[in-house]
């Protein structure tokens, strides 16, 4: 009995961990890397990058000079600057330049339209894009910049490729992938072009006095993504997706406003919050 019961156990552990993820998965997008098949090598990236940007890697540079990276930085910057202005474009045209409607459920899964078809592949590349962007903290930990690691940025780049993966994988037509991809590569846009910038040296840094208003425009694209996922939540998904995503995910916006929003305060203003 014993012996049934494990079996039955580890089955049930299959299905949840690897063979749902394969089920549900669109056949149109089983052959990319990463996404097409069950989770096991993306949660395994994810929880190198984890280990290595928490504890690996500053232990590893604690007895070490900081690397400078300077023109590693300047092209890194450069190239997601490209990127994310191209996906501010892209995200646009998802949005039918701001025509398409916000007030719609999910359409069925074998009910796709030729336009959401279509638009599968860039939308998975732009999920690429995220894990691009792990690179951040990776260089953070190589310069020994330990400041810059803290839990909200951690949180951040960690929490985004989990959700861009889920949506991409269980519903890429979703407008909330074509809002968070439209708002976030224009965020992205500012913000590494402030970091492209910033590279080329102290000369540059009196130009460089609109800092604060990056996190103010976080702060707005939460505001955002807070309304469409409240208008998700009212519209209601098609029955054929899983329910309890929307509901993890509905937290999300709040709770980096409220994080993004500590941050600016106790960053720029003189009365700090305790």
């Amino acid at each position: 009995m014993m012996a049934n019961n494990r079996t039955t156990y580890t089955a049930k552990m299959h299905y949840i961990l690897h063979q749902y993820w394969v089920d549900e998965t669109d056949d149109r997008i089983k052959p990319y890397v990463l996404i097409g098949g069950g989770p096991e090598l993306f949660v395994t990236l994810m929880l190198l990058w984890l280990i290595f940007v928490v504890k690996l890697g500053p232990n590893l540079m604690a007895n070490q000079k900081p690397f400078v990276l300077r023109k590693t930085l300047m092209v890194y910057n450069l190239i997601l600057v490209v990127i994310n202005a191209y996906f501010a474009y892209t995200a646009a045209k998802w949005l039918d330049y701001g025509f398409k409607p916000w007030f719609v459920g999910l359409t069925a899964r074998n009910q796709l339209s030729d336009k959401a078809v279509a638009e599968i592949p860039e939308k998975i590349f732009y999920f690429y894009t995220k894990l691009i962007d792990l690179f951040d903290t990776i260089f953070f930990v190589l310069r020994k910049k330990s400041n810059q690691i803290t839990f909200l940025h951690v949180y951040h780049h960690f929490i985004i490729p989990v959700f861009g993966y889920i949506a991409v994988k269980l519903f890429p037509q979703t407008i909330m992938v074509e809002v968070v991809c439209f708002v976030n590569s224009i965020v992205h846009t500012v913000m590494y072009s402030y970091y492209l910038l910033s590279s080329f040296g102290p000369w540059i840094q009196p130009y460089l006095w609109w800092k604060r208003y990056i996190t103010r425009i976080q702060l707005l694209q939460f505001v955002i993504y807070g309304v469409a996922v409240l208008m998700g939540v009212y519209y209601g998904l098609h029955n054929d997706y899983p329910i309890a995503l929307q509901w993890l995910s509905i937290w999300q916006p709040f709770m980096f406003f409220y994080m993004f929003y500590r941050f600016y305060v106790n960053s720029y203003n003189k009365n700090k919050v305790q």
